[in-house]
């Protein structure tokens, strides 16, 4: 008890540096707390949407043939194997509200089920009875299209335009996500449920389903229950397929949550470097106190215990608060995350992981900042101390300078481990880099007089100043660094979707695409050509785990002209005369090759039709399709290993640009309950940028609390700074120093700290862009400086560096000339 109490009177003497130090933690923990969060809980939502979506289904029964005999469903459920299964089958419709809606605004998808109360689906009625006769509506959907339940919707059907009574408003799921605004409605359908009898009678299809979903009874040998259900199969064209959740097919982040980890994770590590800056300064001041306490009997392990103890008390104080503030954080981080990405679906933070990681880290960080400081306090020489004997400084500068300068040349390895050398290099050679630049600012005249002094300052305790100066530079670096990838990711974007979207128009249908169908198409002016492809979702096998990806036919007459896929470094035609010469040859995504982690020539183990088929990957490519997540194979290939497998996809080229709404128009008009998907280039283009603005915001929020953290620093640093050298205040101004002049010495020195950090940042950043360019052989990785980003960095480092300032400058010059004279 002795021990906290020493403790807490030393943190209470020195207020004002104990507030800024747990204001540093308190803000470092709730910014990871804030993070793990938010990623945790982006993760938990896409899997949970999976498995909504998906209705917690094993297995999936479809038909190459499109729709299949419902009988096979009646057979299933009567399986003793069978816990619960469900018929599926999805149809186009239109609807008109009497408003002003475009003839893209008004698709409408609708599932028919064979049971609305099954346990694969989850349905939680707001409104209105699910057993109700009509169509089910999501409450997004009934909120814009202005619905209660019982309200009629006028639909435009295969059999004729009716009146249909809205059943029921469920609460938004995956089943039936839909757009969010009518702006995006203009590329994506909306959705709605209805019995599936009510379905097969709307479009002639009675006793047909498109797909069943199946769960196993938990008490099943999953062999023998697979062997059961084949049986009752006959049709050669169904065919069973197990459901595999992979999230990479809906969620690509691992790049964005570890942006996220970086800055959230630096301003603990700032707040700890604060920690240090605090620790070190307290142990100098009180050396004489130590060995005080050392002739009177107290042991270097105690003299430990002391010291951690005022660093647990700042560590629990700053959980205290730092936890509550980072659910208020995570709360508006996970908003604006979401909001980008447009999930309109509700979501629950997930605080399981959160909680304990923070703990954790807001404990053993702090803990271990102070190792260096505690450990100097228990080796304090007591005679020496006692004595006032000068300490003999051992010169470590050259050695610090040399090591530095040996690392730099680390940035000449072609791996991105070449940035950790560099950021590593800059640490070890600040505080002769800031040295450079106090001398030279002293030499110049910077600030006259004052400035002077406040170099001198700087000078003393260059080590200390140089701590946060780094701190600050690192901070600036990464937002030009993240800055750099956002500006890279938008003309990347570009360029990725014009190399590979196949031409003007994709579209999608939910019954194959015929030679009919494409003559119809190809039929209508203003369309220079139109061709259909083939895709196959498959599973394949990586090292932890059976995984989902699509593989996706290359017919090469098209692809010559226009690809969905394209390699930087090689030609198309070579890529294609390459995918035609091995017959079990595949070119995968950027994101899939990630994803298997082998390299060209070897095999990746891809699953069909339950039989585990081993194909050759060739090499990879950059792709807009499905985010890189996919396959290329040539199309005579592709027949051959998949000869059940039919097209429902289609590509569309204009003569002119300017045509493409107009085609779109056409076919919506031509095939308006066939046409899943129709989706203009422009329209990609703008889909696929539209989620950065609101994540570069999030980033740029992060960085601004990680700067602020910095400026708490800074000005921690100069309160020592002030304190320490408060008789030598009190002398100048016994020999006319004014207040001004106190103050003015005082801010030099912090705007001293902040150019050097921030000219260092804005360096060390362009440097790191120029190197991830170099080392990072992808095409989004380019050497690209956002000139706002730099503005605002450079705005916003010496902005806080002058705020920094304020409170130790006016602590200074209202301090009594008395007081000050005495102070020891």
């Amino acid at each position: 008890m002795m021990y906290w109490r020493v403790s807490w009177r030393y943190l209470t003497r020195n207020k004002l540096r104990s507030f800024f130090t747990i204001l540093s933690i308190l803000i470092g923990i709730s910014s990871i707390f804030a993070v793990v969060s938010t990623v945790e809980t982006a993760k938990k939502m896409t899997m949970e949407r999976l498995k909504l979506y998906t209705g917690n289904a094993d297995y999936s029964i479809q038909s190459s043939s499109h729709t299949f005999s419902g009988s096979v469903l009646d057979d299933i459920q009567q399986d003793s194997n069978v816990k619960a299964a469900i018929g599926v089958i999805h149809k186009q419709a239109r609807f008109d509200l009497g408003g002003p809606e475009n003839l893209a605004q008004t698709r409408l998808r609708i599932t028919g089920l064979s049971s609305l109360r099954s346990e694969l689906l989850t349905l939680e009625a707001v409104s209105g009875n699910l057993a109700n006769e009509g169509i089910i509506l999501p409450q997004t959907t009934a909120g814009l299209w202005k619905k209660n339940a019982g309200d009629l919707v006028r639909l435009q059907l295969p059999t004729g335009n009716m009146e249909v009574p809205v059943a029921a408003i469920v609460k938004d799921t995956p089943l039936l996500e839909g757009p969010s605004s009518w702006d995006e409605a203009s590329s994506k359908s909306w959705r709605a449920l209805a019995p599936l009898q009510t379905v097969q009678q709307w479009y002639s299809l009675t006793g047909q389903v498109q797909e069943i979903r199946i769960k196993l009874n938990d008490t099943a040998e999953e062999q023998s229950a697979l062997a059961s259900i084949g049986n009752k199969i006959s049709d050669p064209s169904v065919f069973m397929e197990k459901i595999v959740l992979d999230e990479k097919q809906t969620n690509q982040l691992e790049e964005l949550y570890l942006m996220l980890y970086a800055i959230g994770g630096l301003s603990m590590i700032i707040s700890a470097f604060i920690l240090y800056n605090t620790l070190y300064v307290s142990v100098v001041e009180r050396k004489n106190e130590i060995a005080v306490m050392k002739t009177v009997g107290f042991i270097p392990s105690q003299i430990k215990k002391l010291f951690l103890c005022e660093v647990l008390i700042l560590s629990l104080l700053g959980l205290i608060f730092g936890i509550p503030l980072g659910l208020g954080l995570a709360s508006l981080m996970q908003k604006g995350l979401f909001h980008s990405f447009q999930a309109n679906i509700s979501y629950s933070p997930e605080f399981a992981i959160a909680l304990p990681i923070t703990i954790i880290l807001g404990l053993c960080i702090p803990l271990a900042a102070a190792h260096i400081p505690v450990a100097y306090a228990s080796k304090i020489d007591v005679i020496a101390t006692l004595k006032q004997v000068p300490a003999q400084k051992k010169e470590k500068t050259t050695y610090r300078v040399v090591a530095g300068i040996v690392l730099l040349f680390g940035v000449f390895l072609n791996s991105i481990v070449s940035l950790l050398f560099l950021l590593a290099g800059v640490t070890l050679l600040f505080p002769f880099i800031l040295s450079l630049f106090t001398r030279f600012f002293k030499r110049i005249g910077f600030m006259g007089y004052e400035g002077k002094i406040a170099s001198n300052n700087i000078l003393r305790t260059l080590n200390r100043s140089a701590n946060m100066s780094v701190i600050l530079a690192f901070v600036i670096c990464l937002g030009l660094f993240v800055s750099s990838i956002f500006a890279s990711m938008e003309t990347s974007i570009e360029s990725e979707v014009n190399h590979s979207f196949g031409g003007n128009l994709q579209l999608s249908t939910e019954t194959p695409l015929t030679p009919e169908k494409l003559n119809a198409i190809q039929q209508f002016e203003g369309i220079h050509g139109v061709t259909a492809y083939k895709e196959k979702e498959v599973l394949w096998s990586g090292d932890k785990k059976t995984n989902r990806f699509t593989i996706i036919s290359a017919n090469p007459d098209w692809y010559q002209k226009h690809p969905l896929f394209y390699d930087p470094q090689r030609k198309n035609t070579d890529l294609l005369q390459l995918l035609k010469a091995h017959p079990n040859g595949v070119l995968l995504g950027d994101y899939a090759f990630r994803e298997w982690g082998g390299k060209a020539g070897d095999p990746i183990r891809i699953i069909r039709n339950n039989v585990p088929t081993e194909l050759i990957v060739l090499g990879k490519v950059s792709t807009s399709q499905y985010g890189g997540y996919t396959a290329f194979m040539e199309e005579s290939h592709f027949d051959k290993l998949f000869p059940e497998t039919n097209a429902y996809k289609g590509l569309i080229t204009v003569a002119d640009r300017a045509a493409e709404t107009s085609v779109k128009d056409f076919l919506l008009n031509t095939f308006p309950f066939d046409l899943e998907r129709v989706q203009t280039l422009s329209e990609e283009l703008e889909k696929q940028k539209r989620a950065l603005p609101g994540v570069k915001s999030l980033f740029n929020g992060l960085l601004m609390i990680s700067i602020a953290v910095v400026g708490i620093g800074i000005l921690n640093t100069l309160i020592m700074n002030v304190m320490n050298r408060m008789r030598e205040i009190g002398v100048m101004r016994a020999v006319a120093f004014t207040s001004g002049q106190v103050i003015t010495s005082i801010v030099s020195e912090s705007v001293v700290m902040g150019i050097c950090g921030t000219l260092m940042g804005t360096l060390l950043g362009i440097a790191m862009t120029y190197v991830n360019a170099l080392t990072m052989q992808d095409t989004a990785a380019s050497f690209v400086i956002s000139i706002d980003t730099l503005l605002l960095s450079t705005f916003s480092g010496l902005l806080i560096s002058l705020l920094a300032a304020v409170v130790p400058a006016q602590k200074a010059a209202r301090y009594k000339l008395g007081q000050a004279l005495k102070h020891d």
